[in-house]
């Protein structure tokens, strides 16, 4: 299956268009490189990645249980994932 997933990557439209890798660049391989338990690969593709992935399971469990101060930990988690996407764009682009 992961074999498959390398196989059928999305193209990125805006490095397409515009030659640029935009902030996502990077995440299908991460992706398929943290599949594979290739850690330190799958940090330099995409570093957010991991929080983008703890982001997800804190909103699931946040719909599932349903915890008073659950969205505040999504919330934060969620601005964690967009800074070091931010962050990891601007470094590569420098």
């Amino acid at each position: 299956m992961i074999d498959w997933l390398e196989q059928h990557l999305f193209t990125c439209f805006f490095k397409a268009h515009f030659g640029l890798e935009c902030p996502g660049c990077g995440l299908q391989r991460a992706f398929i490189s943290l599949l594979r338990g290739h850690l330190s690969e799958s940090l330099h593709y995409h570093a957010a990645l991991i929080p983008f992935l703890f982001t997800i399971l804190l909103l699931i469990g946040q719909i599932i249980l349903k915890r008073d101060n659950g969205g505040k930990y999504v919330m934060w988690s969620f601005i964690i994932t967009c800074t070091v996407t931010m962050l990891q764009f601007v470094i590569r682009h420098i």
